[in-house]
């Protein structure tokens, strides 16, 4: 049985990769083009990216009747010498990484207060919010070494310890809920997608302060691993580095393992699947934000109005994505007979493909084209008519990445998203039931991923 499953892995590979190279089309990306470049319709493209999803099920099915991601989630050691040099490198991310904290937070409260001349914006809603998303899938968690809020909790643990003598605590009473990321995380989102004035860096100023007090004030009641559970960027940048190659366990090692069978062994505690939901729901009402219907509902509206208006949408649209899922978990419920909540934390995990997949299809370009900006900005951080570096006179290249490569890249993401959501699911159905029985419990969770996409695909469109 396993080496007719091995034999047909190639096959179930191949047809779906050719499902997806024959229903994917490039489609024009946010600010670089519009609906008239479609070289099909975009109802017809967004059915022919559900198609694609609901064949890699059938594929699935036929050629994936046993679990292997969950043991291929340990992996294998990186070489003693590796980790030596990851230990040694580990003080020095921490010094970068709070830095690199300190000059954005002096940015925001004392550099110009004209966003195109300063460095915050692009510094936190490009690079670090969007490429770090990128980063995290594609290679690892690399923000934990750099991590400025851990590393203010452990000198305030240490500064601590030596007012009281008393030895440094490693207890986190609020250990295992990742309520309190949910919060973090939804402060954030609603700064960058909601707030009359994200850009400012004076806004950002404020909502950096606000959120490193709570951190270190957390990190103080709780204990000072707390941070690990309620920093809402790490807490996203560790689950989408569960999808990369390189991770460490348990006990700090660097280890290889397969792409993407980190989500089978991924932590699910209280709050995870939300935090997953409000992400992903989060994406989504940033791609609905820029359709000629929000645009009708908006209109002249400005100031608070606006705020108030574009709040109440973000949650309606977060609402609506946790709403099918929740539906989806429903039907599965009465398919298996296993409990609910039980069911939507053992399948939260596929929806993380997704997240990742709505991120680089919205913000890619904005990635390509104002990430540039980084490299003019990082002469001049404060908009004090600096050149430290001798790139301030640099211009923004908007030809070195074409359009329809672009384009591509957004469309292939959204359906390659939603096929690894599709595999995940699958294998962790086949983890729990015979594989007949694995199939029939996935057919809820296949509705809810083409929906999915569709509504990915029209979203990202602009429809």
């Amino acid at each position: 049985m396993v080496r007719t499953t091995s034999r047909r892995l190639p096959v179930a590979v191949g047809l779906t990769g050719l499902v997806l190279w024959l229903s994917a089309s490039p489609v024009a990306a946010h600010g670089v083009g519009g609906r008239v470049d479609l070289p099909l319709p975009a109802w017809q493209l967004a059915w022919a990216a559900g198609f694609a999803v609901a064949s890699s099920f059938v594929v699935l099915g036929m050629f994936w009747s046993e679990p292997r991601l969950a043991r291929a989630a340990v992996g294998r050691p990186m070489p003693p010498v590796a980790q030596i040099v990851g230990r040694a490198l580990l003080p020095l991310t921490r010094i970068v990484g709070l830095g690199a904290f300190g000059v954005l937070l002096y940015a925001t409260w004392r550099g110009n207060v004209n966003s195109a001349s300063n460095i915050a914006p692009i510094a936190i809603y490009v690079a670090f919010w969007v490429g770090l998303q990128i980063v995290s899938a594609l290679i690892g968690d690399v923000w934990r070494g750099f991590n400025p809020f851990l590393t203010l909790a452990d000198c305030g643990a240490w500064v601590r310890a030596r007012i009281t003598d008393t030895p440094i605590s490693s207890v986190n009473h609020g250990a295992g809920s990742q309520w309190w990321a949910v919060a973090a995380i939804t402060s954030f989102l609603w700064l960058e997608l909601c707030y009359h004035s994200s850009a400012a860096p004076r806004s950002i100023g404020i909502w950096l302060t606000l959120y490193t007090i709570a951190m270190v004030a957390g990190a103080a009641w709780f204990g000072r691993g707390w941070v690990r559970d309620a920093d809402g960027f790490g807490v996203l940048f560790t689950m989408l580095g569960a999808m990369a190659p390189l991770y460490r366990d348990d006990e700090d090692r660097w280890r290889f393992r397969a792409p993407l069978a980190g989500l089978a062994a991924m932590p699910v505690g209280s709050g995870t699947v939300a935090f997953v939901l409000v992400v992903l729901g989060s994406t989504s009402f940033d791609g609905f934000s820029r359709s000629s219907m929000w645009r009708d509902i908006i209109s002249n509206r400005s100031g608070w109005e606006l705020t108030f208006v574009s709040t109440v949408g973000m949650v309606f649209v977060i609402g609506l994505v946790a709403l099918i899922y929740r539906g989806a978990i429903k039907a599965m419920s009465i398919v298996t007979g296993d409990g609910e909540r039980d069911l939507a934390d053992t399948f939260g995990s596929s929806l993380l493909p997704i997240a990742l997949a709505y991120a680089v299809a919205h913000y890619f370009s904005l990635l390509m084209f104002e990430g540039q900006q980084l490299f003019i900005h990082i002469s001049d951080p404060f908009g004090r008519g600096w050149d430290l570096f001798g790139t301030v006179d640099y211009q923004v290249d908007f030809t070195w990445i074409s359009t329809d490569t672009i384009a591509w890249t957004q469309t292939v993401a959204i359906a390659v998203g939603h096929v690894l959501g599709i595999t995940v699911a699958h294998d962790r159905a086949v983890e729990r039931y015979e594989p007949a029985a694995a199939v029939r419990s996935q057919y809820p969770m296949l509705v809810a991923m083409v929906f999915y996409t569709v509504a990915g695909l029209l979203l990202l469109l602009g429809v």
